[in-house]
Parts: C-alpha cells; sequence; structure tokens
C-alpha cells in the first residue's frame, strides 16, 4: 500500500558537494565466493600516454659513496602462488527492482549545468515493497537551466552538523540560485519523516551568505544502496532508498574471522599508540616503551634494514605535540630487539620518510628545513651510523620533495610539490643529478597529479597513483626509472581508484582496486600482479564500513592493517582516522591461512618487513 505524506521545508546551513560516480548494483560490489567470480574483475587495460623523450637531467648535490647492494632475502613461500580462497556465504538473489541502486557517490542532471532557478512545489513520501522513496517537486522557469544535484551517504560522525548517531544522505543542490523563487519555497528548518521507516528526518541547509546552494539531509540508522534522479513533465528530484542490502560483516573478506595460525617467516615490524612494536617468534613486543619515556616521545615514522638487522624512527622531542608540525624530531636507530638505540647527529631537527638502502648503510629520509607554511621539504641522506649527512636534493627551487624510496644502493626516487599545484617524481643518480621522470606522465589530458611511488625491491619498476584530469579517481601506473610505461605491463584502471599496497622480494606487486566513489562503504578487489609476466590475478574481495589501512609483503605472505572507522571523504586513497580501533592481520597467501597478529585501540601503520 502506498502512502503520501505532505512536508513543508526550510534551508539552514554549509553547501557540501559530492563527488559523481557511475552506479553499480550493491549485488555487485558485494561478497564474491569463487575463483571464477574473482576473475571476473580483472581491470582491462588503458592505453599507455605516449611517450616524450625524457628531459635531460639537471645537475645536484655530490652523493655519498654508495655501499653495495644486498639481495632481499626470499620469501618462505611464493606469493604469486594461487590463494586458497575463503568461502563466503551464498550471496543472496538480487532483488530486480534495486537493480540500480548502490551506495557509490551520485549524481543527477548535468553536473555543469551552471546554477539554475527553481521552487519547491511539495514533498511527499512513498512507501514501496522494496524501497522508500522521497520526491520534492520543483517549479522551473523556463529561461533557467535545468536543475541538477549530488548524493552521498557518510556517518553521521562525518557530520559537523549531525546531533544523533547513525547516517546522513546528503543532496547537494550546489547549482540552487537564491533568488526570488528560492525565497518563496514553503520551507521549516527540521521535519521528522512520518509514515517511513528508513528515512527517519529531513532538515535543510543553506550559507546565507552565498549566492547559491543548498544541501537536503536525510537522517538514516544504517547505510543502505539509494538511487538518486531528476525526472521531468513535471520537473521534480526522487530519492530512493532500498529496504535491503546493508553491508554486514561477512561482506568483507579481509575482516573474515582467522583460517589458521598463519604467521611471519621474518619479524614484521609497526607503529602502535607511539611506540616501535615487532612482531616476532608468534609474539607482539612493545621496543621503545622503556626508552621513550626520557629519550625521546612519540615515533612517527618507521623504516627495517633486514641486511643488518636495524631498525630507524622518526620521534618527536620528549613532551613534544606529535600533531605539532613545528615539534622538533630527530632520526633514531636500534637493533631488531629495540637495544642501543641512538639519535642520528641531524643538523635539522625534522624527519620523515625514512628508509634504508638495500645494504642497511644508509638512510634517506625527508626534512622539513624552513618550517615555513606551507612546507618545503628536502631529501637528505645519511649513514646509519650517523656519518656523512648530506642533502641529496637542490636546496632551493619550487619543489618540495618527499616519500623517497631506494632503487638500488646508489639511486632514489621520490615525489615532488610545487606550490601552484603541480606534483612530479624525480630520481636522483649515483652522481647526484636528478631527473624528472614525471612530467610526460602529466602531459596531455589524460593525469593531473601524481602520488608517493612504490619501488619495487630490484629498482625495475615504480608504482605509482596517477590522479584522473577529468573525472574522479587515480589509475596505477607501471613505469620504469625513466618514467617511461612498461612495455610488459597495462596501466591499471579498474574501477574508482587503484592503490599500490606493497612489492614482494620476487616482484609482485599487491594493489587494491576501488569499485566507486563512497563516503559510507569501500567495495574492493585486492590483486596480485607479476611484474616478469604480466600475470594478474584476484586474491579477495568485498565491501567494508570500516578502513583499509597499511600492508607489507613481509615473511612468505601479506601483512596488513584493517580500521573500525574510516577517515571523512571518499574511500580509495590512503587516509587513516588515528584514533579508530585496529587490527593486524597476516595471510599465508600460498598457504590460505590468515591470523591475526595484533589489536590496538588506535591506528596501527608503518608496517615495515
Amino acid at each position: 500500500m502506498n502512502r503520501h505524506h505532505a512536508l513543508a521545508l526550510l534551508l539552514c546551513v554549509t553547501l557540501l558537494i559530492a563527488a559523481g560516480c557511475e552506479q553499480s548494483s550493491i549485488a555487485e560490489q558485494e561478497q564474491i565466493k569463487t575463483r571464477q567470480t574473482l576473475e571476473a574483475t580483472t581491470p582491462s587495460p588503458t592505453p599507455a600516454p605516449s611517450s616524450t623523450p625524457a628531459p635531460s637531467a639537471t645537475t645536484g648535490p655530490s652523493s655519498t659513496p654508495a655501499p653495495s647492494s644486498t639481495p632481499a632475502p626470499s620469501p618462505t613461500a611464493s606469493p604469486t602462488a594461487s590463494p586458497t580462497l575463503t568461502p563466503l556465504p551464498p550471496t543472496a538473489t538480487p532483488n530486480p527492482a534495486l537493480a540500480k541502486f548502490s551506495l557509490c557517490s551520485q549524481a543527477a542532471g548535468e553536473a555543469d549545468g551552471g546554477r539554475f532557478s527553481a521552487r519547491i512545489t511539495g514533498i511527499t513520501t512513498t512507501v514501496e515493497p522494496a524501497f522508500e522513496r522521497l520526491t520534492i517537486g520543483l517549479a522551473v522557469p523556463g529561461e533557467s537551466a535545468a536543475p541538477h544535484a549530488s548524493a552521498r551517504c557518510i556517518s553521521a560522525a562525518a557530520d559537523s552538523e549531525a546531533g544523533q548517531a547513525g547516517y546522513r544522505l546528503l543532496i547537494d543542490l550546489d547549482g540552487w540560485l537564491h533568488d526570488d523563487l528560492f525565497r518563496a519555497s514553503t520551507i521549516s528548518q527540521t521535519a521528522a519523516l512520518s509514515g517511513t521507516t528508513l528515512l527517519k528526518s529531513l532538515s535543510y541547509r543553506f550559507d546565507t551568505s552565498a549566492a547559491a546552494g543548498a544541501t537536503l539531509a536525510l537522517g538514516i540508522e544504517q547505510p543502505l544502496p539509494f538511487r538518486i534522479a531528476i525526472e521531468q513533465n513535471p520537473t521534480r528530484l526522487v530519492l530512493e532508498i532500498g529496504k535491503t542490502g546493508a553491508v554486514a560483516a561477512n561482506n568483507d573478506m579481509l575482516s573474515l574471522p582467522p583460517t589458521g595460525d598463519a604467521k611471519p617467516a621474518a619479524p614484521l615490524f609497526y607503529i602502535q599508540g607511539g611506540d616501535v612494536w615487532t612482531f616476532a617468534d608468534g609474539k607482539a613486543t612493545n621496543l621503545t616503551k622503556d626508552a621513550r619515556a626520557g629519550q625521546y616521545g612519540d615515533v612517527t615514522a618507521l623504516t627495517a634494514s633486514p641486511a643488518t638487522k636495524q631498525v630507524a624512527f622518526c620521534a618527536t622531542a620528549p613532551g613534544a605535540d606529535v600533531g605539532d608540525r613545528a615539534a622538533p624530531q630527530s632520526l633514531w636507530v636500534a637493533g631488531f630487539d629495540g637495544k642501543n638505540a641512538q639519535a642520528l647527529a641531524l643538523r635539522d631537527q625534522s624527519c620523515a620518510d625514512p628508509a634504508f638502502a638495500p645494504d642497511g648503510k644508509t638512510i634517506a629520509l625527508t626534512v622539513d628545513e624552513t618550517g615555513a607554511s606551507p612546507a618545503r621539504l628536502s631529501i637528505w641522506t645519511i649513514g646509519a651510523d650517523g656519518s656523512g649527512e648530506q642533502r641529496a636534493t637542490p636546496a632551493s627551487d619550487e619543489w618540495s620533495r618527499f616519500g623517497a624510496q631506494w632503487l638500488d644502493a646508489k639511486r632514489l626516487v621520490y615525489a615532488a610539490d610545487a606550490e601552484d599545484g603541480r606534483s612530479t617524481l624525480f630520481v636522483r643518480s649515483e652522481a647526484g643529478a636528478e631527473q624528472d621522470i614525471g612530467a610526460d606522465l602529466l602531459k596531455g589530458e589524460i593525469y593531473s597529479a601524481l602520488g608517493r611511488p612504490l619501488a619495487a625491491p630490484d629498482g625495475s619498476a615504480i608504482a605509482v597513483e596517477a590522479r584522473r584530469a577529468s573525472g574522479a579517481g587515480a589509475d596505477l601506473l607501471l613505469i620504469d626509472a625513466a618514467g617511461a610505461p612498461l612495455a610488459s605491463q597495462n596501466q591499471i584502471n579498474a574501477g574508482y581508484w587503484s592503490r599500490p599496497l606493497a612489492w614482494a622480494a620476487d616482484g609482485t606487486l599487491y594493489y587494491l582496486n576501488t569499485a566507486c566513489a563512497s563516503e559510507a562503504a569501500q567495495s574492493y578487489t585486492l590483486r596480485s600482479r607479476a611484474l616478469k609476466s604480466g600475470a594478474d590475478q584476484p586474491l579477495a574481495a568485498g565491501t567494508t564500513l570500516g578502513g583499509i589501512g597499511d600492508f607489507s609483503a613481509a615473511g612468505g605472505g601479506l601483512a596488513y592493517v584493517t580500521l573500525d572507522r574510516a577517515a571523512a571523504g571518499p574511500r580509495g586513497p590512503l587516509q587513516i582516522d588515528a584514533g579508530s580501533p585496529s587490527t593486524l592481520w597476516f595471510w599465508d597467501i600460498a598457504g590460505g591461512a590468515r591470523a591475526k597478529l595484533a589489536a590496538a585501540p588506535g591506528a596501527i601503520g608503518a608496517l615495515a618487513p
């Protein structure tokens, strides 16, 4: 039986604009229970940007004597072996009435259609067997642009104006002019919805100082698949929310209950609660708790060297606020057991992104030399014994450099940003010359920005996120040390966002595909790509309301972190809610067993094998 309820409305505070995303059925994003279904998610190739001759290298500072390279240890089991997939419960038969419903952020009408004029003529709610519908009638003058809107689901915790728990469906009408028709709409600030069970309340928000824009906020108890549309004759905005399709615990394959007693064969290091921890010999141990009390404060970044059995970490000064960017930080080294910790004598009291050279004798790190805002960052190197400190990048130009990785014992690759919004990648040669390898990737209209590089263990490949110039999201590019796309690899462009996770010692790249932009849930596929053959296979898939954190290829398998809460914003790029409870897992890829290694009340991060 249908019920219709007329509601009066009103508008009140900030404009929120959601990212668009092509819709996909919630059923298509749910559980994947067989390898055949997983294989169907293999990304299609994207034509690589045409390559232009690389620019000549610019002269940089002299390098420190490069130590010889030590081969990375072989894993105990091949990470490329086919995993034993965890069976999932049968997926319910999709309801045809919800075929176009999803948790993706969605757009209705022409997003770039400009500002429009409209008056609300009425609002009704309708209860159907499979969904509930909210219909907003609009009177639009003939000379006006067509109305357009976007919708997204967020948690109440991420909504600055929310006064209760649950979730919010936000409908943004960013082009709605604040004209006479806007003011003539019959409105009230907040209204409770009656006759509906899913849609609890409705409020209007707008910025009184702005010329256009408004947001409708609807309260719901849990994220459910929805659909938004603008219909004509008469003109109306229609929101429908499904009665079924909520994300359940068994939809998230990476967080399913453990399936064995898998443990890494080599020590695994991570940061938890401001301390360096290690998981070794079947137990987790805090390595820095005792020393931290008097020698240094919170640990903020970490790296490890299997070659020398040392860890290096950045730590704030005792008593300093870890959230204070101006707080001094120092670089420390210690043994795998946490003993013999010593500070390295850096002249500049700043430290981030430490990375050991393959032989463990040299450490590269990011240094903030000026303390200015925005930050002007440089790459420095220093011997693990504290000797040979030097700047590895130019002292003053338009670039702020960070995130260094070693291609071998003599060459570095790192990211760079400029104040005008440009980004690129640089490679520093053994002789100290700096080559811009990212400029050609950003020519044309395919990509607009590059992320941090992730270098393969042998330096033959670099994985990097590339933001799309038109449309939301990022592709995953595989390039060589000259910036050229690898001839044996297709670039990865599945779904909304492709994120590199970790390289295994044998050249296997683990990466994550996120299906669509959503601020409520993340529908993902975890995959592996063999560097030599290009063979690509799915390992796990699912949908989570939480977050997916750091990964590390360690001890013959894959270590990773899941978080109970995700940071605000569309899911896909690595964004960590530092206060979220988290779990550290280890997956024996060849054997298929997974195990919980540790749990923490805050975020676990900076995994280092």
